[in-house]
């Protein structure tokens, strides 16, 4: 029994000592980077860019937003041919898609110009997220695969934090055509880095249209999760600056700035207590959290309020997604990861579609009860929560699965060494 002790010490000292840092892992957190720099550039100028040559501003949303119906489209297609054929290339493919797609941008003056170039956006965006992250799944150990994903994601944390920025200063400085174009050299940068790979061995099944290889069935809870998270989030991106600006608060821009620094600290630390204590048993605080932040929202009244719903929201939304994404990536083997990813991007791709429907459906709704805008902002928060309540019934069931689950095996071991010991 000693003997047994001290062979499962070793093995977990071992597991803790693994590490997640690889030269593939480093081309990858690199790759996420430059994409997400060139993403959240493109965030910031697209609106400038299509008001300077001269589009109503009733079509700025429509370009805008015309990228995710390509991304939501591509996704059954593009699902079976991230497990049937090389990730490392489909990737390069996608970037060089989103490379093109600015290039473009800088040629578009006219509005079916520009929607036509946000749809080829949308085509590579709905492939390179998905690729990225069972690409990266593939390099981590199996004992730090919560750390890896989460600090994998930082990189766009720190793309959110400059990215508006650089681009918004660029365009000051050079022009709309000349940023685009340094954009897309970001993106070719990311290509030469992904060429730098070499890739996991594994099993590739032919590439067949079936529901099955589009998405992972044992990713579709963790998926149902994210979308019901980025549904209750999209009340945030969707009216944030409105209700910040109707309370008189100047400075918004440090809520996005305060959110994404705090990422960078919140994103390594809830991984690694993933690793340690379980991603499901964590991300019970962190939706808790989640849920705090919008209960604070309505009453806040001056800058440093915002900047602390900010911090919470951050151990909330922004460290909770890579803990549910490594469960979807870990609960499925190496060759179907490919659909698993695919599954959880079209989740959080339909949670951001539904969310501000939901939030300005509230805020119609509330405003003739409340008698005022202002005080029909406040009472959304309160119905954002909802989406929340709901994941975290998911989350608590995964708990009890775990827990039940653990407990069965220790009865299964502790039987198998009392016959051991009988024989």
């Amino acid at each position: 029994m000693a003997a047994a002790e001290h062979e499962n010490r070793s093995a977990e000292e071992g597991a803790a000592k693994e590490s997640i840092w690889s030269l593939a892992f480093g081309i990858l957190l690199a790759t996420n980077f430059f994409q997400s720099m060139s993403a959240f550039m493109a965030n910031a100028t697209l609106p400038l860019y299509a008001d300077s040559v001269g589009v109503r501003a009733s079509m700025v949303g429509v370009i805008i937003s015309a990228f995710a119906l390509t991304a939501l489209l591509i996704r059954p297609f593009a699902g079976p041919a991230f497990d049937s054929f090389s990730r490392k290339k489909m990737l390069m493919g996608a970037q060089g898609i989103i490379a093109l797609a600015f290039i473009s941008y800088g040629f578009a003056k006219t509005v079916p110009a520009l929607i036509a170039v946000r749809l080829l956006h949308g085509i590579g965006i709905g492939c390179a997220g998905p690729l990225g992250m069972s690409l990266v799944s593939e390099y981590l150990p199996r004992s730090r695969f919560a750390s890896g994903v989460s600090i994998y994601m930082i990189a766009q944390s720190v793309a959110q934090v400059i990215g508006p920025a650089v681009g918004l200063v660029l365009i000051e400085i050079i022009g709309f055509q000349f940023t685009y174009l340094i954009s897309a050299a970001f993106l070719c940068a990311s290509i030469l880095c992904i060429g730098m790979l070499t890739e996991v061995p594994r099993e590739k099944p032919p590439y067949k249209i079936k529901l099955n290889r589009m998405f992972a069935r044992e990713a579709f809870e963790p998926s149902i999760v994210l979308m019901l998270f980025a549904a209750a989030f999209g009340g945030t991106t969707s009216y944030l600056v409105l209700y910040a600006t109707k309370l008189g608060i100047t400075n918004i821009g440090l809520y996005f700035t305060a959110y994404a620094i705090c990422l960078l600290v919140t994103r390594p630390v809830f991984g690694r207590l993933a690793d340690r204590f379980g991603a499901e048993r964590i991300l019970i605080p962190g939706v808790l959290c989640f849920a705090a932040s919008y209960l604070i929202l309505p009453h806040i009244t001056n800058l440093t309020g915002l900047i602390s719903v900010a911090l919470v929201a951050a151990c909330g939304f922004g460290s909770c997604v890579p803990l549910i994404q490594s469960i979807a990536m870990g609960s499925v083997s190496i060759e179907r990861r490919g659909a698993a990813s695919n599954t959880t991007f079209t989740g959080m791709d339909i949670g951001s579609l539904l969310g501000p429907l939901l939030a300005g459906g509230a805020i119609e709704v509330l405003e003739p009860a409340m008698g005022s805008l202002l005080s029909a902002y406040s009472h959304m928060w309160y119905v954002m929560i909802i989406p929340q309540a709901l994941a975290f019934i998911l989350i608590l069931k995964w708990n009890i699965s775990k827990k039940k689950t653990l407990a069965e095996t220790a009865v299964n071991e502790k039987g198998e060494a009392h016959e051991s010991s009988d024989d």
